[in-house]
């Protein structure tokens, strides 16, 4: 087992416990070791009250999967504890010490009374919660409910940088000071690289993230994008160009990007938009096939178009229409011209769909050049009746609350940014890396990217 070497951040999160401090709160940037920290805490708990149980909480399960159990494993796994999957509690043989693990997740369709922590008797009453950022106060309030039957109650809060960060100014109203740490409180475990890359991500973010200086968010969201930058020139299409499309469904007004991979530009180019508006979704796929159509289908197009390898969507598309009976994503994988022959992918993953999680994927890509538009796409917009890129590029605002304010103008940043969470999630591009499967009739097949719930139809 590798040996334990607690960083700053962890040493004043064993202390406040020791103090038996009511809320402990950290708000650290990327790779301080919060997560470490939490698990820390478990060990020393199971000393400090052993035979007790103490409750861990995180925002989804894909995140508790990916992030939280890796890091007990390594850490809980060689000192002997045990890990019942169906109860999701891990159990220390030497102590009897356990520890719940559960995803906060309420729809907000059902009462607060209706949450994943009722029921369960936290007798250590110790409640530790992680990613603070994508939750509310709210699952502080009801763990809090949890910890009845234990002593001296406390909440261990972490959480990424954010401004006015409800778990930090939930310490400060009890008196309590929190905990602030850069991505530099865990130096001696990071690479000197990985620190480097980091300056390539936009300003703001990298003050926010890695410095722990975040600032209330102001002006246009993609404020990275400048059309000095941004928009190409006499840009060509090439057949052997990888194509894709991107929709944001709707009746009233739905979107589409057709996007083309440029190997010499190393990024994905929109080069045609579609903004209709009342159209169905068969009208949709007429105006689509009028510019674009499937490679595999290739001699069957009526002249040369945009040839498609793949696409994404909105997973709204799911849900079955109550005049046809059908899914848009069912219509759209039919054969030309009922459908557009392409397997249309779209995620569930709660962390990608996450609207903000999103629009920073975006941001970053945008701030990498990995998303261009061409000058005849970006000068169309302007004139547009309806929407446009260039219009939702030049529009799209943070409100007063830190959020995206909508202004019926976004249709094509969503559709844009539903291609982002697919090809450009990860550092590295996967865009041009994507080489389609697709069977004889058209239909699409399941495909896994980077371990997301990634599905095509």
């Amino acid at each position: 087992m590798s040996e334990i070497k607690l960083n700053p951040l962890q040493l004043e999160i064993m202390r406040s416990i020791t103090r038996k401090d009511k809320v402990i709160a950290a708000r650290c940037g990327w790779g301080s070791g919060k997560t470490s920290a939490l698990v820390f805490s478990i060990l020393y708990l199971s000393k400090t009250r052993p035979g007790t149980s103490s409750l861990l909480v995180t925002d989804t399960t894909p995140r508790y999967n990916s992030v939280l159990m890796p890091e007990m494993e390594k850490w809980l796994g060689p000192l002997g504890w045990t890990y019942n999957h169906t109860m999701k509690q891990w159990t220390d043989k030497h102590t009897g010490s356990q520890v719940w693990c559960r995803s906060y997740f309420r729809p907000g369709t059902r009462e607060a009374t209706h949450n994943p922590l009722e029921g369960l008797n936290v007798t250590s009453g110790v409640c530790l919660i992680d990613e603070c950022q994508t939750l509310t106060q709210e699952v502080a309030h009801k763990a809090l409910g949890r910890l009845r039957a234990g002593p001296s109650p406390i909440l261990i809060l972490v959480g990424l940088p954010v401004v006015d960060a409800w778990w930090v100014n939930m310490a400060e109203n009890q008196g309590l000071t929190p905990l602030f740490f850069s991505s530099y409180v865990n130096q001696d475990n990071l690479a000197d690289e990985w620190f480097e890359a980091t300056k390539m991500l936009p300003p703001d973010e990298r003050e926010a993230m890695i410095m722990n200086k975040p600032k209330p968010p102001t002006g246009l969201i993609y404020s990275e994008f400048t059309e000095a930058s941004h928009v190409v020139k006499d840009w060509q299409y090439k057949e052997t160009m990888t194509g894709r499309i991107a929709i944001d469904w709707g009746f009233r007004k739905p979107s589409v990007l057709i996007i083309a991979y440029d190997d010499e530009l190393q990024a994905s180019v929109i080069c045609h938009e579609i903004n209709p508006k009342e159209v169905t979704t068969q009208q949709l796929t007429t105006l689509i096939l009028a510019i674009a159509w499937p490679r595999s289908l290739k001699d069957q197009a009526p002249g040369p178009r945009i040839w498609l390898d793949t696409g994404v969507a909105d997973k709204a598309g799911k849900a079955r229409n109550d005049q046809t009976g059908q899914s848009a994503f069912r219509v759209m994988r039919q054969l030309p011209p009922r459908g557009l022959g392409v397997p249309l992918r779209h995620t569930t993953d709660p962390i990608k769909v996450d609207i903000l999680n999103g629009v920073q994927r975006l941001k970053r890509a945008l701030n990498s050049k990995r998303y261009l538009v061409t000058k005849e796409v970006w000068d169309k917009g302007e004139r547009a009746s309806g929407n446009s890129i260039r219009k939702a590029i030049l529009s799209y605002a943070w409100d007063n609350k830190e959020q995206p304010k909508k202004d019926g103008r976004e249709d094509p940043l969503d559709a844009l940014r539903y291609d982002c969470i697919t090809f450009n999630w990860n550092e590295s591009a996967l865009d041009k890396q994507y080489k389609p499967r697709r069977s004889a009739s058209g239909k699409g097949r399941k495909v896994n990217v980077g371990g997301s719930k990634t599905r095509s139809f």
